[in-house]
């Protein structure tokens, strides 16, 4: 009997698929493949000849050739549909834009329990000491549900302690939140929390870059790390011992351009001297979730936020986290001059708002950098 397929799979990402099941083939191997020849398609169609012709390494045209086992393949295929997974090529649609920027860094495929939606791009990575502290814990729940409460979605890697405590704390003030793990999405039982994990793919999502039945092993968990700051506009580090994979995290934040934030503990307790190197090395020392989106930098593309939804007809697309900030009436000026210049004049009269508060939210929106005043009086929106 034939194995269960997805229905929504494309032939390219069933072909990233196969390729990814070739024995010594690796997500470098097939970004270096899909640049030499544009498509896992046309790789799978290539003699060995064609292939070593094209630059490839004969062990790797070799391994393409000889293919993947079928039953390997189906297998997989049979797993995402059992478990409710979504398999995303880099190519695909809703594959997050956030992780495509990465490069050669970026999983060929992902596999996706849960929905990633547009507003997830505004997001913070929480991340920290698996056994944690009382302080620990308080702080990841601080941060995740005032980051929340701000529009952010938080994103983390379900290991016990201060990741646990940030998704939990984000599902109990009803945002959203991202895990991203270091087994198969096949594997839930083999987590600390499976019914967190099913938790977070209800108002969220799971990630996985590996194949279903993947398990936790070490070395799964730093390259895992990665895609945590990969999807993230910032990281931020709440606990961290001086040997923490958090501080992996954080190394891999830095690369990527993201802003690291350490949260500073206790000169006496090794639990926080992790964040106090960050701290010496340039981090940003951050005492409260309010502080954290003023030190971000603009979005690589405006995300559109409306009532915790993205995309609605009304919404105010943000384009740097500093909105997210905002009181309502200068969110209410800020939509006002998105689309085109308009004069003190015309503000009154579109936002309805008196002279004493339109002049104040202006004020504060100049002051932010996030509105300026050109000449005649007219105010149009971001720096220039």
């Amino acid at each position: 009997m034939r194995p269960a397929q997805p229905e929504d799979i494309d032939g390219e990402t069933l072909a990233l698929l196969g390729l990814s099941f070739c024995p010594g083939i690796g997500p470098l191997s097939i970004h270096r493949l899909l640049e030499a020849f544009g498509a896992a398609e046309r790789v799978l169609e290539l003699s060995r000849n064609e292939l070593t012709a094209g630059g490839v390494n004969g062990k790797v045209a070799e391994a393409v050739v000889r293919g993947p086992k079928k039953e390997d393949v189906e297998d997989e295929l049979d797993l995402l549909v059992r478990c409710g997974t979504k398999l995303l090529g880099i190519h695909s649609r809703g594959y997050p834009e956030p992780l495509r920027r990465l490069g050669h860094d970026a999983p060929p495929l992902l596999r996706l329990r849960g929905d990633y939606l547009e507003q997830d791009r505004l997001a913070v990575a929480l991340v920290g000491a698996r056994n944690c502290t009382h302080y620990g814990r308080m702080q990841g729940r601080r941060f995740a549900m005032g980051l929340v409460d701000k529009g952010f979605t938080i994103i983390s890697g379900h290991a016990r302690g201060i990741d646990a405590e940030c998704h939990r704390a984000a599902l109990q003030a009803g945002g959203r939140t991202l895990a991203v793990l270091g087994c198969g999405l096949a594997r839930l039982d083999s987590l600390n929390d499976p019914e967190l994990a099913l938790e977070i793919a209800e108002s969220g999502a799971l990630l996985s870059e590996l194949p279903m039945e993947a398990p936790p092993l070490a070395r799964h968990f730093p390259p895992r790390n990665r895609l945590i700051s990969g999807l993230s506009t910032g990281v931020v580090v709440l606990e961290a011992g001086s040997r923490s994979g958090s501080l992996i995290t954080a190394r891999f934040a830095g690369e990527q351009g993201k802003t690291v934030f350490a949260v500073p503990g206790s000169v006496e307790s090794a639990a926080s001297r992790g964040c106090h190197q960050l701290i010496r090395d340039g981090a940003v020392l951050i005492e409260s979730p309010g502080g954290v989106p003023q030190e971000l930098g603009p979005l690589p593309s405006p995300v559109r936020m409306c009532g915790g939804e993205a995309g609605g007809a009304d919404a105010l697309a943000v384009e740097d986290p500093r909105e997210t900030a905002l009181n309502g009436r200068e969110k209410r000026v800020l939509q006002a001059v998105e689309h085109q210049p308009l004069h003190l004049d015309e503000l009154l009269e579109e936002t309805e708002l008196p002279v004493s508060l339109l002049s104040g939210a202006l004020m504060s929106l100049e002051i932010r950098g996030l509105v300026t005043r050109l000449e005649g009086d007219r105010y149009v929106r971001g720096a220039t």
